[in-house]
């Protein structure tokens, strides 16, 4: 479980048995390491776990160690899929799928993993079992480059130094999940490696949604004498992911079924990183890295066509097939650029125009980049303890996007009820042929100077120049051609009053912006909506996002450490938050500035230990709004006018997040054997994707809990056996939605061939009640360590 770590000083933690807990003497506050400061002198409320906190997990480590145990994270699974989790703290979204806003920045051994065409994160890209630290550093700041507006995720490898020895883990479970991983480190004087991979496979507890995920890792390090290390890494993954979308509310009694398949994603992903620290004396030292990530992701997407502009009288019936016969003659179906000229066998282009269906698929090819130099003085400043920190930055990436369409048709059939069947091959004349090279360069400075042995001054900041181009390949979109650049210093100032080690109090003032993307930049525009996440036009545009976070904070514990709290308040503002707007349909839209949104809340825990037991209970109050008003599109909301248009209020609340979430988790040792865990997850209501204005007839979605059990079982200090049920009481609830047009609204679910569909809310069913049985063996110095 992990722990509450800034809430106790590192003398109390290091009491503590380091089975459960491994002593937290320092926490890095920059993205290479070196910069390292003691929890207690760090202005924010960073929350820290260890390798042995997700080895009670057993797969999908790193989202579900978040959602499970840190304070502000909630996830949705919108696709219906575990590694495709939208992961929101304090009411930012971090995503894998294209269009969705990003806020939170990812670095792996000090490289940034948030992909550069969108700032998507694949969950994937980061194996479990070669995590040795993670940390959430809360806020908008500055030194971890564009896109961090609610905070940063550290994550941390291990290394033959650090966890020598091998360990087996092997488990299946519920929808024909099997998991299996192995790792193994070694070390000698000066030179150690450590290497792994995994295998993880299920089918899904939804239709047509299985999953594969393959991870390998290697990592040498290097350490030639006492003051200087390098380290060479290398991951690789591949990860073929489906899932099925939201069902209409209406399905929601049979929340099993998929809405249209197939629907799928392959990423692959070869990254290589060079890190070597050096020491130059007692007080200087110098960080450098460098990164080449090599990725390739390809989306299949089977979409209705949108009806948002379906005039029955003048455009005709709408065109379906039944036995997988073309009717040329069928016009009304419109999808990607207004109403659908006739149908020309010699313009492949309108056949996707009239036909009920489409099937995208879309490649993106991204060679990433950069490295990062970085300085730190640990020398006294006129006689008080300082530590100064200057670096300089570049990561840069250049991608190839490319799309193409296919005709496709729903057949009448309830056997294949949902199923877009291609009519004819792929158009060979891509949708979308475009290059796209995006470039920031940072500088930044950091100072921690101790005005007394109690407070503790922290000052800086950094200056990001970024660059944005698009250039059109296919010859014919000269319109999408485009540069922008952006620049901007974003200051940092906090302060610390530690008067015990067992009490302090802390505030903290960031400034941080994000630059749009490039599929933001090139779909921009009301009048030539995308088929997201798909098709560029030349759009105006779009301004960078400035997030400016005030926050402060009490931490204490008892004498003994054996009670630990916080109480974390925070206020974020937004100016020119990019805002994605879905115009007919669940797959077509545009992305728009609106003037500002505002996030505030606070973090409230409290945890400790009392004899065998060890528990925390988290709560979290957050609301997320926007901070002014304006006009939208939502042709599925039902207080929309004539054309489409809802008029959202300054105050209305953010869709997708939680005002309330409780985390209650504890873990009893019932022998030296044998402990049992239980955690507790509960979140109120939100509003939905489309409506903006809080106003559509469904209102907000309803709150929910989940509990989740394990039981661990170790006969010898080398091996383990572990079963574990979440969602104990089967319990049906839904975590997200937006709101859609059902075309698949006759009694028998299937497509709708006398109307354009029926407006409603699309909602995102949880998962039911699962099981997970497995077993680990440890060899070496890993069993020893766990003894």
């Amino acid at each position: 479980m992990a722990a509450l770590c800034l809430a106790a000083s590192p003398r109390v933690l290091a009491d503590r048995p380091v089975k459960q807990f491994r002593e937290v003497k320092v926490i890095a506050i920059a993205p290479l390491p070196g910069f390292e400061v003691p929890p207690l002198q760090i202005p924010l409320n960073v929350q820290s776990a260890q390798a042995d906190d997700m080895a009670q997990l057993h797969g999908q480590a790193v989202t579900g160690l978040l959602e499970a145990n840190f304070q502000g994270v909630s996830l949705t699974q919108s696709q219906g899929n575990p590694w495709q989790a939208n992961l929101i703290f304090h009411g930012y979204t971090l995503s894998p799928l294209l269009g969705s806003p990003s806020g939170i920045s990812v670095y792996f051994d000090g490289v940034r993993q948030n992909e550069p065409f969108a700032e998507t994160m694949n969950w994937e890209s980061i194996p479990d079992f070669a995590v040795r630290d993670v940390e959430l550093v809360p806020g908008s700041n500055p030194l971890y480059g564009l896109n961090t507006l609610a905070g940063a995720l550290l994550v941390t490898s291990k290394s033959g130094f650090t966890d020598p020895g091998g360990t087996v883990d092997v488990s299946g479970g519920s929808w024909g999940r099997i998991q299996a991983d192995a790792s193994f480190g070694a070390h000698g004087r000066t030179g150690a490696i450590f290497v792994g991979a995994a295998n993880d496979y299920e089918r899904g507890w939804r239709e047509y949604s299985p999953s594969r995920v393959q991870q390998a890792f290697v990592r040498g390090d290097w350490r030639p004498d006492e003051n200087t290390s390098l380290m060479l890494g290398y991951t690789g993954t591949a990860g073929r992911l489906s899932g099925t979308q939201s069902l209409p509310l209406e399905w929601i009694d049979t929340p099993k079924v998929g809405f249209t398949w197939p629907d799928h994603f392959r990423n692959r992903l070869n990254a290589f990183t060079a890190q070597a620290t050096h020491e130059l004396g007692a007080d200087w030292a110098v960080q450098a890295n460098g990164y080449l990530r090599l990725s390739r992701s390809s989306s299949f997407n089977s979409n209705t066509n949108d009806f948002a502009a379906y005039d029955p009288a003048a455009d005709g019936p709408l065109g379906y097939v039944v036995d997988g016969t073309y009717d040329p003659s069928s016009v009304g179906q419109f999808w990607y650029a207004g109403v659908s000229p006739a149908y020309d066998p010699a313009n492949p282009q309108a056949t996707i125009n009239n036909v009920p269906a489409s099937n995208v698929l879309g490649q993106v090819r991204t060679r990433g980049y950069g490295f990062s130099l970085q300085a730190v003085d640990s020398a006294a400043l006129a006689g008080h303890d300082n530590q100064l920190t200057v670096g300089v930055s570049l990561d840069a990436g250049a991608s190839d996007f490319t799309q193409f369409a296919q005709p496709a048709y729903f057949p009448l059939d309830p056997a294949r009820r949902g199923e877009a069947i291609g009519l004819a091959p792929f158009v060979l004349d891509p949708l979308t042929n475009a290059g796209a090279t995006n470039r920031s360069i940072g500088v930044y400075a950091m100072d921690v100077f101790a005005l007394t042995p109690a407070v503790h001054l922290s000052a800086g900041g950094r200056y990001n120049l970024s660059r944005l181009a698009v250039t059109d390949r296919s010859g014919s979109e000269p319109d999408i051609n485009g540069r922008q650049r952006f620049h901007r210093f974003n200051p940092s100032l906090g302060v610390t009053w530690n008067p015990s080690p067992a009490f302090g109090l802390y505030a903290n003032y960031d400034e941080g912006m994000r630059t749009p993307t490039p599929i933001e930049f090139e779909c921009a525009d009301p009048a030539a909506p995308c088929a997201l996440p798909n098709d560029f036009t030349g759009d105006p545009p779009l301004k960078p996002v400035v997030v400016r976070t005030l926050s402060g904070g009490l931490r204490g514990s008892t004498a003994d450490g054996r009670l630990r709290w916080n109480v974390s308040p925070y206020l974020s503002r937004a100016s020119n938050d990019i805002l994605t707007v879905f115009t007919g349909g669940s797959s077509q839209g545009y992305f728009a500035n609106v003037q500002g949104t505002r996030r505030r809340g606070v973090d409230l825990g409290l945890g400790g230990e009392r004899g065998r037991l060890e528990w925390q209970a988290n709560l979290s109050l957050v609301r997320a709004t926007y901070d002014a008003s304006f006009e939208t599109v939502s042709g599925a909301n039902s207080s929309a006018d004539s054309e489409g248009v809802i008029r959202v209020r300054r105050g209305d609340r953010l869709p997708g997040v939680p005002e309330r979430l409780l985390n209650l988790s504890g873990e009893y040792r019932l022998t030296s054997r044998w402990s049992f865990g239980a955690n507790l997850r509960a979140y109120s209501g939100q509003f939905v994707v489309g409506d903006e204005n809080n106003a559509d007839r469904h209102g907000a979605l309803p709150g929910y809990g989940v509990v989740s059990l394990d039981l661990h079982y170790r006969p010898s200090r080398a091996l383990a056996f572990f079963a574990s049920v979440d969602n104990l009481f089967d319990r049906r609830y839904v975590n997200g939605g937006l709101l859609s047009t059902n075309v698949f609204d006759t009694p028998s679910r299937l497509i709708d061939t006398t109307g354009s569909g029926t407006p409603t809310l699309f909602v995102a069913p949880g998962a039911p009640r699962s099981f997970l049985l497995g077993v680990s063996y440890a060899f070496g110095g890993a069993a020893a360590d766990d003894d």
